[in-house]
């Protein structure tokens, strides 16, 4: 009995790995240099999009929201609450603004690992999947390993998806894998997998049912030249079913999660903003309705910044090499999109036909079935097309990753971001304040910042000052414990600005600055104490080196600004419009002036506030070297847009290197001595 065992369980043992090493590509196929560059890609974004967070370079709208999102689920804290303050839906729930099914998925994962990184890897994980799933599909419609190869390689390398697999995370890296999936499908005839994954590419966000409207009515122009209408039309009828039941289904969903809907007024094109005005938001329907009424808005709207439309759109086609303008799929699918991109958004949301961030995940995978389609049809008239030699193989692939790099130059790189230098003691003193916030506390955090603690039960951020206000407006102010922002952090982008501007009127009143170090400040609600270091004892000096500064008609030279000549009343240098609470200062700025006689050379001031005045300020006479020179200045409000500024008075040369601000009293009506810091 126990042999009899034994036989049947190692009979099925060998028929089952049987079976496993059947399904395997045979050694030698080309399959096996497409998993393994899915794997390089795999492995190489996990690792940079990590590095990247780790850095500080992700952003609270498309990681830390993501991440608040499936820990405030799995904590039973709220349904997909995502951290934001938006007036179009105050329960915060993610399905107010945006209707993602399939981003449930993605919740197992991260209930395993509840991490940043768990979605960082899961993104890469998807995408690199959807270059294999490209291959398959492409090797089955070609009839061409070599073409399929081509292919592959165009979109493995399109500095377009690089740019989506790089920025953040998003439920739309779903959309290129199951689209392939149900394009494959459909080709088969396999109607009821075709409708499935079709389907889960149409609940993984609402606006990908424009674009498979037009795809949908491109299948039924493809099938009908082809003489197959007959037989595909009960597969194109139900995808239009299904289309019409997605759009029912999320309407109702966002609904229901939201009080209204529709575009934020800043985005929509400048052409049309005299018609939108005080409207907060705006619905496509009322923007048609307005560019009907006006037909010379069409034109006006569809050619604002027309070069910079053209150029990224060339750009965009340039890795298939154009080939989808030539096929009714892609075609259809582009449709919507850009007339929505080139007639409706304008400067202010310029990523929309820039193609950047997340976007391209729209549209990818529409022009990648658009070319194969296309490559079909030409491959049976051409057999060199079908069955190219090894020498014109290397010919194609060739010129596919120079298309490529030359589309990538010409989009500013495809949006890829390159990781800053690594600054490690002052992001470990930026994870010690944050360390330093109860968890349990209530704190809003800058955008950079909010990855970091977006596990948190009561953090949130601020998108922008103009949405906060809007809702603060409309439901209730928002008073957390702590407010977080690091002034040094990504200096040229204006995250810190954005909570400083929110808060400025509540700012060394309701909010005392608490802790201060390295342009790292924590606001603490009630505050009315000394001001605390963070990793010391002295919160030191606020430094603003000279790349932190704007210059006029000074020059940048080897870490400094410099101005060897120029008419008096020039602005060397000014920036960085920071936020000052009350209370009394010191800044000390590094110059080194050069000029004839004593006359002064040039005069360094401090300005603040939305008019730029002038609080106090300097003249500088030619120096022996290097010299410090202090501006003692108090201030008994809080000032945002401060400016530590450089002004020619006379001839002669400047240099500028830092300038560093000592917080000296609190007490506003007492000035402090001077001091170098």
């Amino acid at each position: 009995m126990s042999r009899l065992t034994e036989s049947l369980s190692i009979g099925t043992s060998d028929s089952l790995s049987d079976r496993v090493l059947d399904s395997l590509p045979e050694r030698g196929s080309p399959t096996w240099y497409v998993l393994g560059l899915a794997l390089a890609l795999f492995v190489g974004f996990s690792i940079y999009t990590a590095l990247m967070h780790a850095r500080f370079e992700t952003t609270g709208a498309d990681l830390g929201a993501y991440t608040h999102m499936f820990s405030s689920t799995l904590d039973g804290e709220g349904w997909l609450q995502h951290g934001k303050y938006r007036a179009s839906h105050p329960s915060g729930s993610y399905w107010g603004a945006h209707f993602s099914l399939t981003l449930l998925l993605f919740l197992p994962l991260f209930a395993l690992v509840p991490s940043v990184y768990t979605l960082l890897v899961a993104k890469s994980f998807v995408l690199a999947a959807s270059v294999v799933v490209l291959w398959l599909l492409a090797r089955d419609r070609l009839d061409s390993d070599r073409l399929a190869g081509v292919v592959t390689v165009s979109y493995a390398f399109n500095p377009f998806l690089w740019s989506a697999w790089s920025f953040d995370f998003q439920e739309q890296v779903l959309i290129p894998p199951f689209l392939f999936a149900a394009y494959y499908c459909y080709q088969k005839d396999r109607q009821l997998l075709f409708l499935g994954f079709l389907a889960l590419v149409l609940f993984t966000n609402e606006f990908v049912v424009f674009p498979t409207i037009g795809f949908i009515g491109g299948l039924f122009v493809a099938a009908a030249i082809a003489g197959r209408l007959r037989k595909r039309g009960p597969m194109i009828l139900g995808a239009g079913v299904l289309v019409v039941v997605a759009r029912i289904v999320s309407s109702a969903a966002i609904d229901y999660y939201s009080v209204f809907g529709g575009l934020p007024t800043y985005v929509v094109a400048e052409p049309l903003q005299p018609f939108i005005q005080g409207m907060g938001r705006v619905s496509i329907v009322d923007l048609a309705m307005t560019v009907l009424a006006n037909p010379m808005l069409l034109i006006d709207s569809a050619t604002f910044a027309v070069a910079d439309k053209l150029l990224f759109f060339v750009a965009f086609m340039l890795p298939v090499a154009f080939l989808a303008l030539f096929d009714e799929l892609s075609l259809a699918a582009l449709a919507p999109y850009l007339g929505f991109a080139w007639v409706f958004t304008g400067e202010a949301k310029a990523v929309y036909f820039e193609f950047g961030a997340h976007y391209p995940l729209y549209l990818l995978p529409f022009v990648y079935i658009g070319a194969i389609h296309t490559l079909r049809r030409l491959s049976g008239r051409f057999d060199a097309l079908r069955w190219p030699s090894r020498s014109t193989l290397a010919g194609l692939v060739s010129a596919v990753l120079v298309l490529c790099l030359v589309s990538g130059a010409a989009s500013g790189g495809g949006h890829l971001a390159v990781p800053p230098p690594a600054d490690d003691d002052h992001r470990e003193t930026l994870e010690t304040a944050i360390d330093s916030i109860p968890e349990d506390a209530s704190l809003i955090a800058q955008n950079d910042i909010y990855p970091h603690v977006a596990t948190r039960p009561n953090a949130s951020f601020i998108v922008s000052p103009g949405t906060f206000g809007a809702y603060e407006n409309r439901w209730q102010n928002v008073t957390p414990e702590y407010l977080l922002l690091d002034t040094q952090l990504n200096p040229n982008a204006p995250w810190a600005r954005a909570v400083q501007q929110t808060y400025a009127d509540r700012l060394g009143e309701e909010y005392g600055l608490y802790r201060y170090q390295d342009g790292i400040q924590i606001f603490k609600r009630g505050y009315d104490g000394p001001v605390q270091g963070v990793t010391q004892s002295d919160p030191g000096a606020r430094r603003y080196d000279a790349a932190s500064m704007a210059t006029g008609t000074a020059e940048r030279a080897d870490g400094t600004i410099v101005s060897d000549n120029g008419s008096a009343g020039d602005y060397l240098w000014f920036g960085p419009y920071d936020t000052l609470t009350p209370g009394s200062y010191t800044a000390t700025f590094r110059v080194n002036a050069s000029g004839s006689g004593s006359s002064p050379v040039v005069t360094v001031d401090v300005a603040g506030g939305d008019d730029h005045g002038r609080i106090a300020s300097e003249s500088v006479a030619p120096t022996d070297g290097w010299r410090n020179v202090t501006v003692d200045f108090t201030i008994d409000e809080t000032t945002t847009d401060v400016e530590f500024r450089g002004i020619r008075e006379g001839s002669g040369r400047v240099a500028f290197d830092e300038v560093r601000v000592s917080y000296e009293s609190k007490n506003a009506t007492t000035n402090a001595s001077a001091g170098s810091a």
